[in-house]
């Protein structure tokens, strides 16, 4: 067995691979959906190791890197994402052989540390390979509408439409960034990062409000039982009068969507003493779990139990 890195010509047998060992029950599984994942990530392209038996892609293993960064400092890490094995050859310890060579890898490159959220089953293999788990992300939620509509993918496309995310981007400067914490790691967010995740994604479709020098929010409508969940994927607020036009945003709407649900990862909105507004609860940790490794950042501390790590619902679905 030979173990080497993959190239743009083994992407449609690596999916295959995928589709017939993980299926696509969770996820959908492309072309489109690989190549904007690992090949066009602004942060740069994925760590993809293949194992290789008489010209047969028989494992794969994908690290995807990731920053996280406050104003003191950015971070360079990975996520370890896509995993598969052929079915005839599992057993072998291909997964651990891979994710091993990936991880020394990164340790070469001065990688600060790996992160996933992987199911219960697959954390067991992690956690014999050095990973643990620092529990679930917290997010906020909040109550939106005593009467919520029904979820209708109708209703949800023309809501999206209306909301067009091309559109509400257009209206940042290319150079546009918003400012880091001075504490808390977070991703840094400029308008490459927010086309790239937000606009050309998929896999999912995203609405937004923006407005220039102020505030701006993403959200996706997700099913939740028969009704609607607003889920806010990221929010940024650049002024003081901004903290008050996105809660007036929010709540109009909140009452054209009508959710049963709204949530959001920590952010500069939950933290403001007007959140009740929103009659937000939390935080709550019912996030994904989340695992770490170390690899050159020995002192994990702001990062265990989320201490100092403000992670937004979009950095961490999806993937």
């Amino acid at each position: 067995m030979e173990i080497r890195d993959a190239s743009l010509q083994d992407i449609p047998e690596i999916v295959l691979l995928l589709k017939s060992s993980l299926g696509e029950k969770l996820m959908p599984k492309s072309e489109s959906f690989f190549i904007w994942k690992h090949i066009k990530n602004p942060f740069g392209k994925s760590k993809i190791l293949l194992a290789v038996e008489e010209n047969k892609i028989i494992g794969i293993r994908a690290f995807m890197y990731w920053n996280w960064a406050n104003n003191v400092e950015e971070l360079i890490t990975v996520r370890a994402v896509d995993t598969a094995t052929d079915p005839n050859y599992q057993g072998k310890g291909i997964f651990s052989k891979l994710t091993m060579r990936a991880v020394q890898e990164c340790q070469q490159e001065g990688v600060s540390f790996v992160f996933n959220s992987p199911n219960p089953i697959s954390l067991i293999g992690y956690l014999k390979m050095g990973w643990y788990s620092i529990g679930k992300m917290p997010l906020y939620i909040g109550i939106a509408s005593l009467i919520p509509r029904f979820f209708s993918e109708n209703r949800i496309e023309k809501l999206i439409t209306k909301y067009d995310l091309g559109n509400e981007l257009s209206k940042l400067n290319d150079e546009f960034k918003i400012k880091l914490d001075t504490i808390n790691f977070t991703t840094p967010i400029t308008k490459k990062f927010l086309n790239w995740r937000y606009r050309d994604c998929p896999v999912a479709k995203y609405g937004g409000v923006i407005e220039k020098g102020k505030f701006g929010f993403i959200f996706r409508l997700k099913k939740i039982n028969r009704f609607i969940e607003l889920r806010i994927c990221e929010l940024w607020i650049e002024s003081p009068e901004g903290e008050l036009e996105i809660q007036l945003a929010l709540k109009k709407i909140k009452k054209e969507i009508r959710p049963v649900a709204i949530t959001i990862a920590k952010c500069k909105l939950t933290e403001t003493t007007k959140r009740n507004i929103f009659n937000f609860l939390g935080p709550i940790k019912i996030g994904p779990n989340i695992t770490l490794r170390k690899l050159n950042r020995e002192n994990l501390t702001n990062f265990n139990e989320f201490y100092h790590w403000q992670p937004s619902i979009g950095s961490m679905e999806i993937f």
